[in-house]
């Protein structure tokens, strides 16, 4: 057993992850499983010299735990994230097998629905179950027909229902995004000097900052119009929350921004698009203050 270097590890694992949330909608979904075989790559030579349980290592490569207050965070890569990439690297032996049974997967949420029948011992298909259900992911219908299906397959083989509760551990990522720019703003808007502000954010992010705090005000309730969401930027923590706010907002369908808001309540979404505002000036700085 040997001794674990979480920074070490961190910092191999970041380069990847920053690639697969930059990349965003512009990489294929066959690209960001093998972008995520990597990270498992990296968790299980881990696991497997330092002889950690999994959601143990996860626990320490993410730090800290919404609501602790003494625990410091070390990375901004989520637990659920993690998690995921270690089950591709055990479902998948090498990345040419990923990409010859997947080479055309439209999305990745239909992948992420379908992964009991991968690696659970209990569901796992296998022969023409497999093979029927590789060629459903990789086909040309059109993503809700396909999650349909794969539903539906749920019900019938492992018995799942679609309750409110249940649906909710879809958007553990998107809830942890949304903690971590909320603490991160509150940790700066904690200082008593606005040259830390500045650092973080330059005057020529203002309005920006501004858009996004208007498009975060938009989520706590349906039929308000969103402003223009900022494309992307240099601040990694900001940038992962606009992916978030613009996948959220793009959606005809409120049924996952009703969800979100059964995971973060409107008073907190609220809070964030006030402390967005206040680190977008000098002058609204000293107002917050």
């Amino acid at each position: 057993m040997e001794q674990l270097d979480i920074k070490k590890l961190i910092s191999d694992i970041s380069p990847l992850y920053n690639k697969y949330k930059q990349a965003g909608r512009e990489m294929s979904s066959t690209e960001a499983l093998l972008v995520m075989w990597d990270i498992g790559d990296l968790l299980k030579a881990e696991i497997s010299k330092s002889k950690l349980p999994p959601h143990n290592l996860y626990r320490k490569i993410y730090g800290k735990s919404e609501g602790s207050t003494n625990i410091q965070q070390k990375s901004y890569i989520t637990r659920e994230f993690l998690g995921r990439a270690y089950r591709i690297r055990n479902i998948f032996r090498d990345k040419k097998e990923v990409k010859s049974v997947l080479p055309n997967l439209k999305n990745f949420i239909t992948f992420r629905e379908a992964m009991p029948f991968f690696d659970n011992p209990k569901y796992k298909f296998s022969g023409k179950e497999r093979e029927a259900l590789l060629a459903l992911l990789n086909s040309d219908s059109n993503n809700s027909s396909i999650l349909k299906k794969i539903k539906s397959l749920q019900k019938e083989k492992i018995g799942i229902t679609n309750t409110r509760n249940q649906r909710l551990v879809d958007l553990e990522e998107e809830k942890q995004i949304f903690v971590d720019t909320y603490n991160y703003l509150y940790k700066l808007l904690k200082g008593a000097d606005y040259s830390f502000v500045i650092k973080e954010f330059p005057s020529k992010c203002s309005a920006d900052l501004m858009r996004l705090s208007s498009a975060t005000s938009c989520l706590t309730q349906e039929g308000l119009r969103y402003p223009e969401i900022p494309e992307s930027s240099s601040n990694l923590v900001l940038d992962q929350y606009i992916k978030l706010i613009k996948n959220l907002s793009s959606q005809n369908d409120p049924k996952e921004r009703r969800r979100f808001r059964r995971l973060i309540p409107p008073q907190r979404i609220v809070r964030l698009a006030e402390m967005l505002q206040a680190v977008s000036s000098k002058e609204s700085y000293l107002i917050w203050h």
